[in-house]
């Protein structure tokens, strides 16, 4: 994967979380939408405004 898909990969992912999380919302599902704010928290608000990714070698 390069590094643009990796990118767009997470753009993506981070548009359906917050179109998840608005759906939450709606439902009045307050603990299950704290949650997964919280899970994607980082990926939102990355610490020094970049998200660090790790690159595996696939055998």
């Amino acid at each position: 994967m390069t590094s643009e898909q990796a990118a767009q990969l997470i753009d993506n992912t981070l548009d359906l979380v917050h179109q998840r999380l608005q759906d939450l919302e709606s439902q009045s599902l307050r603990a299950e939408q704290n949650a997964l704010a919280a899970e994607f928290r980082e990926w939102r608000q990355p610490i020094g405004g970049h998200i660090d990714l790790m690159v595996f070698a696939h055998p």
